[in-house]
């Protein structure tokens, strides 16, 4: 025998409740053993909540909803890149260790590279979420997951309109003893929130730490920085090295990536970047902030 939570709204601070079901495990990785797991759940909850109206959120869903709503395929809009993508993808890609990160590249991969990449196990501690530039506490770790999955949902009404026909929420593939992040908890929240007028406030962050925190607990930890040298004369008679660009060149960009010079004139690089896509930037900030690769 073994248990799995089953999430569900409640309408104070967390905004879920966690019900452990006990059951006997099917193993297997095929679909078909996927879903007599979840059923599984399903049924032993429905027993102890007869009203229930669950819903497995996850790719081996049995319903379209719940495949929709797995983070691999739920995707959210980064306005800076003009571009959406899954939620998984930007979870992972906005991760900020002690040595590396964070790895704007897996905005590019798919939501399995993304997530099985090893830079993710080998970059030492994780210390916070950087988006774009924008920082987010990795502590409490579900805080920035909880509202980076709700923002993404608010941004699909048909599928939000669909979440808040269930009251409660299971995912096959989440097990506690391994992880803490999951998008069925993040579904049970959202109905929470939604039910009770508060989705507004989720949006932003800061407002949305508040509403899941009892106090402030979070802090962003910054990656180690070499000791600062006291500057020699010298230094002060050099120039910021300067690297242009050809069309043709491949270099990275400090926040978007890797991209191929399109095109140079005397203001401006045009760069087609892996994830973002062709975008038109000062030469002066290329020349400065980007490497070759």
């Amino acid at each position: 025998m073994t248990k799995r939570p089953v999430y569900s709204p409640i309408d104070k601070r967390p905004f879920y409740k966690r019900d452990f079901i006990e059951f006997e495990w099917n193993p297997g990785q095929a679909p078909a053993q996927k879903q007599k797991n979840f059923q599984a759940i399903h049924d032993g909850y429905v027993k102890k909540y007869p009203d229930a109206d669950i819903l497995e959120v996850s790719t081996k869903s049995d319903s379209l909803l719940g495949q929709s709503l797995s983070p691999f395929n739920l995707k959210k809009q980064i306005p800076v890149l003009k571009k959406e993508f899954p939620v998984e993808n930007i979870y992972h890609a906005s991760k900020v260790f002690k040595k590396g990160g964070p790895y704007v590249d897996l905005l590019g991969g798919t939501p399995l590279q993304a997530k099985r990449d090893p830079r993710l196990t080998n970059s030492s501690d994780l210390l916070h979420f950087d988006v774009m530039g924008s920082k987010y506490p990795a502590d409490p770790d579900i805080l920035f997951y909880n509202w980076l999955y709700i923002n993404a949902l608010r941004e699909h009404p048909a599928l939000a309109r669909e979440v808040l026909k269930h009251n409660a929420f299971t995912d096959v593939e989440f097990n506690p003893e391994n992880g803490s992040n999951n998008q069925a908890r993040a579904c049970a929240i959202y109905t929470a929130l939604a039910r009770n007028g508060l989705l507004d406030e989720a949006a932003d962050f800061e407002s949305f730490k508040n509403l899941m925190l009892h106090q402030d607990i979070t802090a962003i930890e910054d990656q180690y920085k070499p000791a600062q040298m006291t500057p020699q004369i010298s230094d002060f008679n050099q120039t910021v090295r300067r690297k242009t660009f050809k069309p043709g060149d491949w270099l990275e960009h400090p926040g978007i990536g890797k991209g191929e010079v399109i095109k140079r004139t005397k203001d401006t690089y045009l760069i087609n970047f892996r994830v973002a896509g062709p975008r038109t930037i000062a030469r002066d900030y290329i020349e400065k902030n980007c490497k070759p690769i």
